[in-house]
C-alpha cells in the first residue's frame, strides 16, 4: 500500500511522545510495521529496544509475518512484539527472586480461579456461581485499581465490602501456598515492582528505548501505568488508537486513559489518520452519522477515495426464524451474483444465542460456516487433560491440576479417595502430590490405594527428570505411559470426534515442539515459560483457527469482529435491548454500544445488511421489540428499507 502525507508523517515522528488516532480502516498496521523498519533502519535503534505491544496473539503474528521481507532473521528474532501479559511476565520471569515467587509458577485461566474460590469454601457452604463470580470481578476489579489485600486492610469499609476483602486475602493466599498467578498477576506484580523498586525501574528503561502501542483504546488503567512505569526519559514512544473503538469497559478499558495521556505527557504530539482504504463511501458516511451522536472527544471524521457504493440494506423481519431466512437468502444470492467465497462473508451479532437460529437455516441449506466465538482450544477435554499433566510435573503445589488427573485415566482413585487426601494435606500443610507419600498414609486406605498413590507420584517425580533432560520428549511420553489415546477414544466413542481430538493434541504437540527447537535454552524453566505462554496472551487460539480456515461463511459477535474486514457484513438483532443492550440501557452506557455497532458496521467493505425482528421467542414467550434507536441515527437516504420477502438481485452494487 502507497503511504500518503499524514501516515508518512506518523511513521517519521520518532523523537517524543506520539499519538496516532487512527480511524477504522485507515492502515496503522502498515504505519506500525513502518516505523519498526524506521527505527531499525534510519534511526539505528537496536532491535532487543524496541517493544511492540498488542493485544492479541493474532495481531502480533501479523506484524510479524509482515516483517518478514524487510528485516533480517537476527532483527526480527530479536524484535519483542508481545501483549500486555506476555510483557508483564516477561518482567516477572527475569525479576521473579524480588517478587518471591518460584519461576515455575503456574498461570491461571477463570476456570481455574472458580476451582480455587470453590477450593476455599471446601468446608462451609456450597456457593452459587453468581456469588463466586461477584468475588472474582471485585478481586480483578482491586487489581486492575494496583490495589492489594494490604491496602485495603489501612482503609474502612462497609461490611459488605469487608466479606469481598475477606475472599480476596483467603484467595492471595491460596495463590501463594500454591505458587499461582492468575492474569491481572501478570500486571499487578510487575507494576508495583517497578514503581517502588527504583533499581529495577532503571534497569527496564535502560533496556527499552522505544515503546510502540497498538489498540491503545483497550488498555485499562493497571496496563497504563505499567506502560508509563517502562517509558524512559525523553518519552520516545508511539501509541495507536481510536477511541471511536472502545468496546471493552468490561475488562476495566476507560475513555480516561487518553486524557491521562495528555496529562502525564504534555509534549504529546497527536496525529489523526482519518483516510478510510476499506469501506465504500455511503458505509462510511453511516458509521460517521452514527458515531457522530457520541460525545465529541478527540473528534475525527472518517473519509474514502473508493467509490460511493450501494446503498445499506435494512431488513424487518417478523421473527428471527424469518430474519434467518432473509440473511441466507440475501447471501446466496448475493455470493451468486457476485460469485465471491464464503469466507468474505459475515453475520455479526450482539449476543452468542442469536447464532442458533441462523446456524439451523445454514445447516438445512448446506452452506459452511464457522462459529468465531466456538469453544476455545484451551477448553477441549483433552487439551485441559494433557496441560494439567504438563502443570503438575512442572509445579508439584499445582493442586488443581493433580485433581483433574489423578483419576484420567482410570487409578481407581475414587471421590471418597480424593476427599480425604484433601483432609490430609490441609491438616498437615502438604501439597496433594506430596500427601500421595505420606508416610501415615495406611492409616487412612487400604494397601492397595496407597500402592496407587505411591506409584502416581513416583511416576511424576520421573516425569521431572525427563523433562531436565529432553523437554522435547516430555508429552509423547506422558501420552504413551497413560495410554491416553486409547482411553479417549472409549471416552468419545465416536470416530469422527477422536479424529478431531487427536488433530488437537498433534496441534498441541507441533507447537511446543516448534517453541522448543528455536530456542538453544532446553531448560525445564523455558518449558515452564512456554506453558506459561499458552494460556497467557500468546495463546493457541487464533493460530489454531489460522490453521483450520477453509473457504467457510464467519458467524461472530460483534466484539470478535474488531480488527477483522469482510466484502459483505449482515449485522442481525438492531433492536433496543438487544443493540442497544438492557444491561447498557439500564447503566445508560448507551455510548459504548454505539461504539460496537460502529465497530461492526466498519468491518464492511463493499456491502452492508443491517435487521431488526418485531418480535422474539424467549424462554417460550413471544415478546414484541422495536427496532434499535441507533436505526434512526443513520442518513436516511443511504438505507434501503426492505419489507418484502425476497431479495431482488438487481439491488446490488
Amino acid at each position: 500500500m502507497k503511504l500518503n502525507l499524514i501516515q508518512k508523517q506518523a511513521i517519521k515522528h520518532v523523537i517524543g511522545p506520539c499519538l496516532i488516532l487512527a480511524g477504522a480502516g485507515s492502515g496503522k498496521t502498515s504505519v506500525i510495521i513502518n516505523k519498526i523498519i524506521e527505527l531499525i533502519k534510519i534511526c539505528h535503534y537496536h532491535p532487543k529496544t524496541i517493544i511492540t505491544v498488542t493485544f492479541t496473539n493474532k495481531a502480533a503474528y501479523e506484524i510479524k509475518n509482515r516483517l518478514k521481507k524487510k528485516l533480517t532473521s537476527f532483527e526480527l528474532n530479536t524484535l519483542v512484539i508481545s501483549t500486555f501479559h506476555s510483557l508483564g511476565m516477561k518482567i516477572i520471569y527475569q525479576e521473579y527472586h524480588l517478587l518471591h515467587i518460584k519461576k515455575n509458577f503456574t498461570l491461571l485461566n477463570e476456570s481455574d480461579q472458580f476451582k480455587i474460590l470453590k477450593e476455599i469454601f471446601f468446608f462451609s457452604i456450597k456457593p452459587k456461581k453468581k456469588i463466586l463470580k461477584k468475588i472474582l470481578f471485585k478481586i480483578s476489579y482491586w487489581k486492575q485499581k494496583l490495589l492489594q489485600v494490604k491496602d485495603l486492610k489501612k482503609k474502612k469499609y462497609e461490611k459488605s465490602e469487608q466479606i469481598f476483602i475477606f475472599y480476596y486475602s483467603k484467595y492471595e493466599k491460596y495463590l501463594k501456598l500454591h505458587n499461582m498467578l492468575d492474569f491481572d498477576d501478570l500486571i499487578l506484580l510487575p507494576t508495583l515492582l517497578l514503581k517502588n523498586n527504583l533499581t529495577v525501574q532503571l534497569k527496564w528503561r535502560k533496556k527499552i528505548q522505544y515503546i510502540l502501542i497498538d489498540e491503545y483504546q483497550d488498555t485499562n488503567i493497571s496496563q497504563y501505568e505499567l506502560m508509563k512505569t517502562l517509558i524512559n526519559v525523553p518519552s520516545n514512544f508511539t501509541i495507536v488508537g481510536d477511541n471511536d473503538q472502545s468496546i471493552y469497559s468490561w475488562r476495566g478499558a476507560q475513555q480516561k486513559i487518553f486524557f491521562l495521556l495528555k496529562k502525564d505527557f504534555p509534549a504529546l504530539k497527536t496525529i489523526k489518520m482519518e483516510q478510510n482504504y476499506r469501506s465504500s463511501q455511503c458505509i462510511l458516511k453511516a458509521a460517521n452519522s452514527l458515531i457522530s451522536n457520541n460525545p465529541i472527544f478527540l473528534k475525527k471524521k472518517l473519509f474514502s477515495n473508493l467509490k460511493y457504493g450501494p446503498q445499506i440494506y435494512l431488513f424487518e423481519a417478523e421473527s428471527e426464524f424469518e430474519e434467518a431466512k432473509q440473511i441466507i437468502n440475501f447471501i446466496y444470492t448475493h455470493k451468486n451474483t457476485y460469485n465471491l467465497k464464503y469466507f468474505e462473508y459475515a453475520i455479526l451479532y450482539r449476543n452468542r444465542y442469536q447464532s442458533k437460529v441462523i446456524e439451523t437455516e445454514l445447516i438445512s441449506h448446506n452452506i459452511p460456516y464457522t462459529l468465531n466465538n466456538e469453544q476455545s482450544f484451551f477448553e477441549k477435554l483433552e487439551i485441559k487433560d494433557l496441560l494439567a499433566y504438563l502443570r503438575l510435573v512442572l509445579n508439584s503445589s499445582d493442586d488443581l491440576a493433580f485433581l483433574r488427573i489423578i483419576n484420567v485415566p482410570r487409578r481407581r482413585v475414587g471421590i471418597n479417595t480424593v476427599l480425604k487426601l484433601k483432609e490430609i494435606s490441609l491438616k498437615y500443610n502438604l501439597n496433594l502430590l506430596n500427601t500421595c507419600i505420606f508416610k501415615n498414609l495406611l492409616l487412612f486406605f487400604n494397601y492397595k490405594t496407597v500402592l496407587i498413590l505411591n506409584n502416581f507420584f513416583k511416576w511424576i517425580f520421573n516425569l521431572k527428570k525427563i523433562l531436565k533432560k529432553t523437554p522435547e520428549k516430555i508429552l509423547d511420553i506422558i501420552i504413551c505411559d497413560i495410554n491416553y489415546l486409547e482411553w479417549t477414544k472409549k471416552r468419545l466413542k465416536d470416530l469422527d470426534l477422536f479424529k478431531i481430538a487427536v488433530n488437537n493434541i498433534n496441534f498441541l504437540k507441533n507447537w511446543l515442539l516448534r517453541n522448543l527447537l528455536n530456542t538453544q535454552n532446553k531448560s525445564s524453566s523455558y518449558f515452564s515459560d512456554i506453558i506459561a505462554r499458552l494460556v497467557c496472551g500468546e495463546n493457541l487460539d487464533d493460530l489454531h483457527q489460522e490453521s483450520n480456515k477453509s473457504n467457510t461463511l464467519q458467524l461472530m459477535t460483534l466484539h470478535s469482529s474488531k480488527g477483522l474486514e469482510f466484502s459483505v457484513v449482515c449485522i442481525i438483532g438492531l433492536e433496543e435491548g438487544i443493540l442497544p443492550h438492557k444491561k447498557s440501557i439500564l447503566l445508560k452506557n448507551i455510548v459504548e454500544e454505539r461504539r460496537l455497532l460502529y465497530v461492526g458496521m466498519t468491518r464492511a467493505k463493499m456491502q452492508l445488511f443491517l435487521s431488526f425482528c418485531k418480535k422474539r421467542y424467549f424462554f417460550g414467550e413471544i415478546l414484541k421489540m422495536l427496532p434499535s434507536r441507533f436505526l434512526n441515527e443513520l442518513p436516511k437516504n443511504d438505507i434501503f428499507w426492505h419489507k418484502k420477502k425476497y431479495i431482488n438481485s438487481n439491488f446490488f452494487f
